[in-house]
């Protein structure tokens, strides 16, 4: 009713750079495709109709109509840019996207027009007197209304690509006689009539423009801007001081409207409208209560925490938003244990954490170049304050992170003799003790398989355990075995990439002269594998050991798996900085079956690591681990570790007589 009593302009004047814009009554969107690639839709308010403008053959998407109603810009991914990896013959397809429109009626007027190369025949010049009676008695002509048709038929023959690279383009907004999008990380106007793309500023994340097209707001960093739109200028023209900008709350009522809004927020984007069988509407009646009774934000915290538990589903959770917080000092560390000595009443350095030294995220610093500490080494002084047993040594190392620290060691504890070292602390030492962990099983299965079997942690499926499994195929892709440890696995994205790593098998070999034989694919083990699952493998680490055993590619050993795979991604925050985490999609397999979700996955041998075994530095699905694969190699020898030798040819050409 409400779209039927007012014009598309007077109830949305501007949907620039959105995901919908409106025109004339009609709404252009992008949907995606049963092939999940989207395409350009819109939709007449008129007789509530919505057509496909796009086909299904690219991935297209943030449509809006152009001012003057011809056009539609849209972004699309059309460029299949072929990119080499640094490591094998493989590679990926990327910086995909231009900007295109699509002309919207058939006898629309052309994107660009061709010039006409006649010289224009001037016209005779007026008298000044008779210019001045008539430009008196011109009056400014109203703007006519803007009116949108669309022909469907051979539209796809009528989209031209803007003459812009192909890279990354978002925030499109149509403005007067072209459009502005932001790449790279900076604002751009493309001028139609110009065929001319310029920046417009620098270091822009996000912009709109105002409804006469003259003015935009943007945000750089933290920072908002208001300023003419105009070429050329820098990220901070315009910018707002908002030093003395308050708003006045009345905690009560924010907090009543965000219990409505979470509630309202889970309700629409869970991935089953029926919310697993629960009284949505029942549930919110039931807390609402409670919420009188808020007299803190955590508390509020609490309450959503009981109403999105009611759903009984993995990924489900709720962040504070807007209340102080402790200000913490960061502490420099050292990456090594430190005893303190009951007999001299010194500090002594019982452990040092082996490092990357290459890599900042584990840097150890007592084993950096220049610097000669040992394990068993005494620490007597940290920047020329002496230390003892009633001290706290970290006292002395607060604030230092990023500076140059002066420590003083010796073999005995006493300064005579001692040595002083310039060192730089780092923030944290949890990837040392990661690294220090994955080390010890390395050298654990190198030891009880001697040698023959690789072993390779995963931390999650996102960024850092992509980066392991690789690395780790990299380096032992040659071993006759491998572990693949899925255990504490946090998560991240779907793993099918990472499966698909695993089940590579050498498809052929390159004989080279006087070289080592090449093989294809360069990265993939041919042995029997495993993988060790626990507790803590969580979401893509469910997904993980799940599709390891539909691929075949061997037994899971260990405990059940977390069962937490209906997945989140993105979705609307709360007015004060809060989060509702909604569960977004759920698994199920082809056979039309849920899967996984509070269920987890169980394993094929059940290992249970008992903490007083790990603590002792056993690891039972370790040891059961190497115990199946050399069975395995036992009863199935791999037939070469590493490329095969070449066979002889010297008689090829009488073969071939």
């Amino acid at each position: 009713v409400f779209f039927k009593q007012k014009t598309a302009y007077e109830i949305m004047p501007s949907l620039v750079g959105s995901e919908m814009c409106i025109r004339d009554r009609w709404i252009t969107y992008d949907k995606e495709g049963t092939n999940g690639l989207g395409a350009v839709w819109v939709y007449k308010l008129e007789n509530a109709q919505n057509q496909q403008l796009t086909n299904d053959l690219f991935n297209d998407h943030s449509p809006v109509f152009s001012l003057d109603g011809n056009y539609i810009w849209f972004v699309s991914d059309r460029d299949f840019n072929l990119d080499f990896s640094s490591f094998e013959f493989n590679y990926v397809y990327n910086k995909s996207a231009r900007i295109y429109a699509v002309v919207l009626k058939s006898d629309g007027p052309k994107l660009f027009k061709d010039k006409n190369d006649v010289e224009p025949i001037k016209e005779v010049e007026k008298p000044v007197e008779e210019m001045k009676k008539e430009k008196k008695e011109e009056k400014p002509a109203a703007p006519e209304p803007v009116k949108v048709q669309i022909d469907l038929e051979g539209i796809n023959s009528r989209i031209t690509a803007l003459p812009i690279k192909a890279g990354e383009y978002k925030n499109l907004m149509a403005v007067e006689g072209g459009v502005l999008y932001i790449s790279e990380g900076n604002l751009h106007k493309y001028s139609i009539e110009d065929k001319k793309e310029e920046q417009v500023m620098d270091n822009v994340s996000q912009a709109e423009v105002s409804n006469d097209g003259k003015m935009m707001i943007y945000s750089s960093g933290k920072d908002i801007g208001v300023t003419k739109l105009t070429a050329g200028q820098k990220a901070g023209a315009g910018k707002l001081n908002m030093d003395d900008l308050m708003m006045k709350i009345d905690p009560k009522k924010e907090w009543a409207q965000i219990y409505t809004d979470g509630w309202r927020i889970f309700r629409d984007y869970f991935y089953q409208s029926n919310m697993h069988g629960v009284d949505w509407k029942g549930i919110k009646e039931r807390y609402s209560p409670m919420v009188d009774y808020v007299s803190h934000r955590a508390d509020l915290d609490y309450i959503l925490g009981e109403i999105i538990a009611e759903t009984n589903t993995g990924h489900s959770y709720d962040d504070w938003g807007d209340f102080e917080r402790v200000k913490r000092i960061n502490t420099g560390l050292l990456g090594a244990e430190l005893k303190a000595d009951e007999a001299s009443g010194r500090y002594r350095i019982v452990k040092i954490y082996a490092g990357e030294n290459w890599n900042e995220s584990r840097r150890s610093p007592l084993t950096e170049q220049g610097v000669n500490v040992k394990e068993g080494d005494y620490l007597l002084a940290i920047n020329g304050t002496e230390l003892n047993k009633s001290m706290n040594p970290y006292e002395l190392l607060e604030n230092t992170l990023g500076k140059t620290v002066e420590i003083t060691v010796n073999s005995k504890p006493e300064m005579v003799g001692a040595k002083t070292y310039a060192i730089k602390p780092i923030t944290s030492e949890l990837e040392l003790f990661y690294l220090n962990w994955v080390n010890e099983r390395r050298a654990m299965v190198d030891k009880l398989s001697g040698g023959k079997i690789g072993y390779i942690h995963v931390p999650n499926t996102s960024t850092d355990g992509n980066r392991e499994l690789f690395r780790g195929m990299y380096e032992y892709n040659e071993k006759e075995a491998l572990i693949i440890d899925d255990r504490y696995n946090g998560g991240g994205f779907i793993p099918d990439v990472m499966v698909d790593l695993l089940n590579r098998k050498t498809l052929s070999y390159w004989e080279r002269n006087g070289l080592s034989s090449m093989k294809t694919p360069n990265v993939a083990n041919n042995g029997p594998k495993v993988m060790l699952t626990n507790g803590y493998s969580s979401s893509g680490g469910d997904a993980f050991p799940y599709y390891f055993r539909k691929k075949g590619l061997g037994q899971l050993i260990g405990t059940r798996t977390w069962g937490g795979l209906v997945g989140m991604s993105g979705n609307a925050d709360l007015v004060d900085g809060g989060y509702i985490a909604v569960p977004q999609f759920g698994i199920y397999d082809e056979n039309e079956q849920w899967i996984i979700e509070g269920i987890g996955v169980s394993p094929d041998i059940e290992v249970v690591d008992r903490p007083e075994q790990l603590a002792k530095g056993i690891d039972p699905c370790i040891e059961k681990a190497v115990e199946v694969l050399l069975k395995q190699l036992q009863e199935h020898p791999v037939k070469k570790v590493g490329t095969p030798t070449p066979p002889d040819r010297s008689g090829w050409n009488e073969q071939m007589k």
